[in-house]
C-alpha cells in the first residue's frame, strides 16, 4: 500500500499515543465506559429483556472483572473483547449510517470506525502480554493504516488522555435504562477525536465486505450495514494484531 505523505510518521504517533493512552482506561474499566453492565428492571419492554438475554449470552458470566478470567484460554479471553467491542463501540460507529451514503461525506464516520477498530487492535494486545500503550501505537499503525512506526521512545502521555476522557465521565443520570449504549456512544466519539488529525488514512482501516459496505449506503437500514461492516473490520483488526504478534520479538523495557 502506497505511503500517504500527506500524513508524517510525527503525526501519526502523536495522534496514536494519545489515543493509546485513552484506551487504557477504558479497557481498565469496560462496563465504566462502553456499557453493556446494566440488566434491564422487570418493568422493562420486551425487546430490551430480550437484547440482555442475547448479550448475556454472548458474553458469558467471566469478564475480566472475574477472578476466572485469567485462567480463560486467550483465544477466549480475545474474542470476549471482540465480542464486546463489536456489539457497544460497533454499533456506536454505525449509528451515522442512518443517513446512509451521505456518511460517507462527513470525516466522523470514518474516525468512528477507526477508534472501534483500533479498540480491537489494544484489547487483543493486552491479552497477549503487551500491557503498555506504547507498545500499542505500532501495531495500531501497522492493523489500521499500514503504516510502519518504531515503539514509543516516549511514554505514551497518560496524564493528557486522562483529560481528554475526563469530560466523558458517565453521569448520574446515565444509569437508567438505556444508559449502555449512551456510554458507548460518548466513548467511541471521544476516542474518534484522538484520530481527527490523521483524516488522509482513515479510510485504510479494516472494513467488512463490499456488500456491506453497499448496504450501508441505504437510507435507515445502513446503520444494520454499517454495523456489520464495523464489526467485520473489528474481528480483522483483532486478528492481524494476533498474527503480527505470534512473530514479533519480546517489547524492549
Amino acid at each position: 500500500m502506497a505511503r500517504n505523505p500527506a500524513v508524517t510518521d510525527e503525526q501519526l504517533a502523536r495522534a496514536l499515543g494519545l489515543y493509546a493512552g485513552m484506551v487504557a482506561h477504558v479497557l481498565r474499566a469496560p462496563q465504566r465506559w462502553l456499557g453493556l453492565d446494566d440488566d434491564p428492571p422487570p418493568s422493562a419492554p420486551f425487546p430490551r429483556r430480550a437484547l440482555d438475554a442475547l448479550r448475556d449470552r454472548a458474553l458469558g458470566e467471566v469478564t475480566p472483572a472475574s477472578p476466572a478470567w485469567e485462567r480463560q484460554p486467550l483465544p477466549r479471553r480475545v474474542d470476549w473483547w471482540v465480542t464486546r467491542i463489536g456489539i457497544s463501540a460497533g454499533l456506536a460507529a454505525a449509528a451515522p449510517r442512518f443517513a446512509g451514503a451521505l456518511s460517507d461525506r462527513v470525516p466522523l464516520q470514518a474516525a468512528l470506525g477507526a477508534s472501534a477498530a483500533g479498540l480491537a487492535v489494544c484489547a487483543t494486545a493486552r491479552e497477549h502480554g503487551r500491557t503498555e500503550p506504547a507498545d500499542w501505537v505500532p501495531l495500531l499503525a501497522r492493523v489500521l493504516f499500514d503504516r510502519d512506526l518504531p515503539r514509543a521512545a516516549e511514554p505514551v502521555p497518560d496524564a493528557a488522555a486522562e483529560e481528554q476522557l475526563r469530560g466523558e465521565e458517565p453521569e448520574e443520570s446515565d444509569e437508567g435504562a438505556g444508559s449502555g449504549p449512551r456510554r458507548a456512544a460518548r466513548t467511541v466519539w471521544h476516542l474518534a477525536r484522538a484520530l481527527f488529525g490523521v483524516q488522509g488514512l482513515l479510510d485504510e482501516r479494516p472494513r467488512g465486505s463490499l456488500v456491506t459496505r453497499a448496504l450501508g449506503k441505504l437510507p435507515v437500514v445502513g446503520v444494520a450495514g454499517g454495523w456489520l461492516d464495523e464489526r467485520a473490520g473489528i474481528r480483522t483488526a483483532s486478528r492481524r494484531t494476533t498474527e503480527l504478534l505470534r512473530t514479533a520479538p519480546p517489547p524492549h523495557r
